[in-house]
């Protein structure tokens, strides 16, 4: 038997007994009342009536019990017809039972029909045991809600740990996503700036290639201490990018001319980590790579209401050969983007009259 059932049953009995202690008092009451000395027939016949009841009464809870889970119409026809059954049967037992103690205690009194004693007992036999077949259905269909109740907050208990661990199945599968996004930047520049160390070693600039190697560690220093959200202030994105810029003018020399511009309230502003390296190394490659004079990397930092606009330029002019969404670069920080902001986020790279413009647009909130 399961512990709800138990817990149920035990509280049909109380109040079963609770129920007949207090049709006994109802009974005895008005003789205890008056003056008028209690035959010891009606004592014993109220004694034995609630001894009989209480058991007997365990008919009625058998039966609600027996088909609580059948349709209503069924559970309290069923329980109601055997109710009035129990009720019928007790009143003919308690109308023999009360004209024989009248025979053994009050032999001088004269006795009763005990028909006709029972048809006029039924009429008090019957309401009653319906109370207890009401109060039997009332306490199984509460218990029956409770269960229901356990039941939905442990649905809704299961369905909320799976869906935190689909989400965090999610935000772990993101995670590396991104982890593989970003490290895939770190060999296509390790390449280029050992390549350019390696140039300046081979002609004789030493000083040089160890300013490049210096700069080099530090950049590598702080890619390696982001945090695990992938996540920083644009205030050290630009300082990332400043530490890549310097082991880039290392090798470029005057070719090279950067600006940066961001307000102070947007520094804090929370951006994936390495995000700008990219663009920057496009306009490098594409823009001062392919012309001897000095082109300007413009990197401007600007809120639009609710969007946050980072845009990289160069001013190379019609030199910048690069095709938007095409490229390491690009393709990169667009998965980025699609994975942190989905469709809040956009790149948008075109040619423009004065060279080549990267821009990135996301949510401020981050």
């Amino acid at each position: 038997m399961q512990p709800a059932s138990r817990t149920l049953i035990r509280q049909a009995i109380l109040l079963t007994i609770g129920l007949w202690i207090a049709t006994a008092g109802l009974f005895m009451l008005p003789a205890l009342l008056s003056d008028f000395q209690v035959p010891v027939s009606m004592t014993a016949g109220v004694v034995t009536t609630v001894a009989l009841g209480i058991p007997v009464s365990g008919i009625v809870l058998w039966s609600a019990m027996r088909f609580r889970d059948a349709p209503a119409w069924k559970r309290y026809g069923v329980t109601g017809a055997i109710a009035m059954a129990v009720a019928a049967a007790i009143t003919l037992i308690d109308a023999y039972k009360g004209a024989w103690l009248m025979r053994v205690f009050n032999p001088e009194m004269m006795p009763e029909r005990v028909m006709l004693r029972a048809l006029a007992n039924f009429a008090g036999w019957a309401p009653l045991f319906a109370l207890i077949a009401a109060l039997y259905l009332i306490l199984i269909h509460n218990a029956q809600m409770a269960a229901q109740a356990r039941e939905m907050a442990e649905a809704r208990e299961a369905a909320n740990r799976a869906a935190l661990a689909a989400a965090d199945a999610e935000r772990m599968a993101t995670s590396a996503r991104l982890e593989t996004l970003r490290y895939q930047l770190n060999p296509h520049f390790l390449f280029n700036t050992l390549n350019a160390i390696s140039s300046a070693v081979v002609t004789g600039r030493a000083d040089a290639a160890e300013a490049m190697l210096g700069k080099l560690c530090d950049f590598l220093r702080t890619t390696l201490t982001t945090p695990k959200s992938g996540m920083i202030a644009i205030e050290e994105e630009l300082q990332t990018l400043s530490d890549y810029l310097a082991i880039e003018a290392s090798r470029l020399g005057d070719r090279l001319r950067v600006e940066m511009h961001c307000p102070p309230d947007l520094r804090e502003v929370p951006v994936p980590a390495l995000l700008l390296q990219p663009l920057v190394e496009n306009s490098i490659k594409h823009g001062v790579g392919s012309t001897s004079r000095t082109v300007a990397v413009t990197v401007e930092v600007a809120q639009l209401g609710e969007q946050i606009r980072i845009c990289v330029s160069d001013d190379a002019g019609g030199l910048t050969v690069a095709v938007p969404g095409t490229g390491l670069g690009l393709a990169n920080v667009r998965e980025r983007l699609t994975a942190i902001y989905g469709d809040a986020a956009s790149l948008d790279a075109a040619q423009v009259d004065g060279g080549f413009r990267a821009c990135i647009t996301f949510p401020a909130a981050g």
